[in-house]
């Protein structure tokens, strides 16, 4: 009787822990990046070539910085507790910066802000997820590729909006949307020195292309500098628009696609390929003045949480450049909430509790009523029932979802499995 009691205390104090890891996992946010520190996705040179704009990461918090070319003389720009602020951009004069301030739902809306962090605006509302902004080469346009809020994070086929361009004036705050298109995909948003032709590239459901929109006529372009050209990653145009710079998977690489720097001479059709890193390259920027571009190096390609790498390259004598970037530590030891969040947060650990409470009901009715194999097939029961869930969910709503059902089916049937057998041979040999 006293065995029993103490099975039904284990079971109520892991059922407890079970059900609060579960609601964990159901309610966190699952945000890889909310302990991160390092630099972020995205740079920006300064018309003089004198600075170079970015975004860090703090425990998690994305701030807008500014330093000296030489990455001396760091300098906080934005920063907030409640939203990431990545993507600048500079002015046509330097004076000021634009960027994408991302909220707790993934919204991103453009603000404005005086190079030296004052006087900050926010230009679009909550209405629009806006992907990426430019400032127009006369300052006074900020043109960029957005959607409706209400569709963003959708799959394609789920909504019929999807991203287009726009652009805003500065002096009005009147926006127009210039294309209708809803494509599915726009990246690599530059424009050109006269600010008659606007650039981005799009997925044709096989490669990376650049197209092109003229504003005095409104129509949208192809354009692809050589035929061997497929595709077209983080596209910028140098200062004189001889010269195109772009990221693609090198011919070297293997299991990992290594995506390394490119640049297209424009004029001549040829491409050379810039760096051999065997590793991930992303946003490449030319200096205005000189025969350099800026670009960011991953350098734990492929990991997932992004560990970035400033260089400068000379696009004559292709020598690399590591630019370091000190941020004044303001990190906090953040050692326990981390590790309890990893154990928490752990499918291992939901599913080791699950196991153990089951393990635990199974001796429990095994030595109440003899039916050890009670919990199992309620256990295998639930399985199946989520396993038919998956095809209705995925049929009715969304078919990510459903494979996340079926996914969890598939670990319940696995751990139902394990249980019956632990019931078999706990059943045969317990006295």
């Amino acid at each position: 009787m006293k065995n029993t009691r103490n099975i039904v205390i284990w079971i109520w104090v892991v059922a407890i822990l079970f059900l609060t890891t579960l609601t964990y996992n159901l309610l966190q946010n699952n945000d890889q990046y909310k302990y991160f520190t390092g630099l972020g996705s995205h740079i920006s040179v300064s018309p003089d070539d004198s600075a170079i704009a970015f975004s860090y990461f703090i425990n998690g918090k994305e701030a807008i910085y500014t330093s000296n070319i030489d990455g001396t003389n760091i300098k906080r720009v934005t920063g907030t507790d409640s939203e990431r602020h990545h993507e600048p951009k500079f002015s046509a004069d330097g004076k000021k910066l634009l960027y994408l301030s991302e909220n707790s739902t993934g919204i991103q809306s453009i603000h404005i802000i005086n190079r030296d962090g004052t006087d900050s605006v926010k230009l679009t509302d909550n209405k629009s997820h806006v992907e990426q902004a430019i400032f127009s080469p006369a300052g006074d346009k900020i043109y960029y590729i957005a959607m409706s809020a209400k569709d963003f994070g959708k799959m394609e086929g789920e909504t019929q909006e999807g991203l287009d361009l726009f652009s805003l004036s500065l002096k009005d705050g009147k926006q127009k949307q210039l294309t209708n298109k809803d494509h599915f995909s726009m990246n690599s948003l530059f424009i050109s020195k006269n600010g008659n032709t606007i650039f981005y590239t799009e997925f044709d459901g096989q490669y990376e292309k650049l197209r092109s929109l003229v504003l005095n006529d409104s129509v949208e372009r192809l354009h692809i500098p050589e035929q061997s050209l497929h595709n077209i990653y983080n596209g910028q145009l140098s200062a004189d628009e001889s010269k195109l710079a772009y990221t693609d998977v090198s011919p070297q690489s293997t299991d990992s696609f290594e995506y390394e720097l490119f640049l297209n001479d424009l004029k001549t059709k040829k491409t050379e390929q810039l760096t051999k890193l065997k590793k991930s390259i992303s946003s490449p920027v030319f200096f205005h003045h000189s025969n350099k571009i800026a670009f960011l190096k991953q350098t734990n390609w492929p990991a997932y949480l992004a560990e970035y790498e400033l260089n400068v390259i000379n696009t004559d004598d292709h020598k690399i450049k590591t630019v370091p970037l000190k941020i004044k530590s303001e990190e906090k030891n953040l050692f326990f909430i981390k590790t309890l969040d990893l154990i928490l947060s752990n499918t291992y650990t939901i599913a080791g509790l699950y196991l153990l409470l089951l393990g635990l009901l199974t001796v429990y009715f095994h030595k109440r009523s003899r039916k050890a194999f009670l919990p199992g097939i309620i256990s295998i029961s639930l399985a199946i029932l989520a396993f038919i869930s998956s095809f209705i969910v995925s049929a009715i709503t969304n078919p990510w979802i459903g494979i996340a059902i079926g996914m969890i089916a598939l670990a319940l049937f696995i751990c139902s499995i394990i249980i019956l057998a632990f019931a078999f041979f706990f059943k045969r040999f317990a006295t």
